[in-house]
């Protein structure tokens, strides 16, 4: 489905007679054959180019705490957008950027408060195996979601530094943030550094195609 693109009309003032109806014309021919051209572009592409070019993804660092803010709307109910999180077989299929470390296995994940999850990613070429982990603090289905984040060997997951998901019903459509809260901005910013916003937008592109494919899956 090809997104509808507006683009807001401001009318022309102090300007009047057939010279300025004329350039209105053209203004409004040219702003149709242009979307014309653009819808026709999106329709060829496959669908991780499209979702990735209609997202409306951004990612945030805050000047007012050392924190990491994502949002995203996915085309899907929060039902849905709550399961692809919480369900193994679900999250073994987007989560981890294919071309950085996608997941492999699927450990555990003890969704309630107080249980952990450990997802073990590898390389693309088999050199590196990265295993991360965490504890769930907080479980509001299909609401909210909070745990705790960690690398094994690396560093250690924090209760008072959490990740906290939040999942906003928006007409049939799906609001999700991520707020991950670190321990310093020195910490943030050398997170930052590693390039993670390039492997996150990598991850949440592919659960929106995910959750694409899922809706149009036969019902089990």
């Amino acid at each position: 489905m090809v997104a509808k693109i507006v683009i807001p009309f401001r009318p022309l003032r102090n300007r009047r007679g057939p010279e300025a109806a004329g350039r209105l014309a053209a203004y409004l021919h040219f702003w149709t054959l242009s979307l014309e051209q653009l819808s026709a572009y999106i329709a060829t592409l496959t669908e991780t180019e499209r979702q990735t070019i209609m997202s409306d993804l951004t990612f945030e660092y805050p000047n007012s705490e050392p924190s990491m803010i994502a949002t995203r709307t996915f085309d899907a109910p929060r039902a849905l957008v709550w399961r692809t999180f919480t369900d193994p077989a679900h999250v073994a299929r987007w989560w981890g950027p294919k071309s950085i470390a996608p997941v492999t296995r699927i450990d555990k994940l003890e969704l309630r408060p107080g249980g952990t999850w450990r997802y073990v990613c590898t390389r693309p070429d088999g050199s590196e195996t990265i295993v991360f982990t965490g504890k769930y603090l907080e479980v509001k289905a299909p609401e909210r979601l909070v745990n705790t984040f960690g690398v094994e060997g690396q560093f250690e997951g924090d209760d008072a530094f959490p990740e906290t998901h939040t999942f906003e019903e928006r007409g049939g459509r799906t609001y999700y943030r991520s707020h991950a809260l670190l321990p310093s901005f020195e910490a943030r910013d050398a997170m930052v550094a590693t390039g993670m916003e390039n492997g996150g937008r990598e991850s949440i592109e592919q659960l929106a195609v995910l959750l694409a494919e899922m809706q149009t899956e036969p019902a089990k």
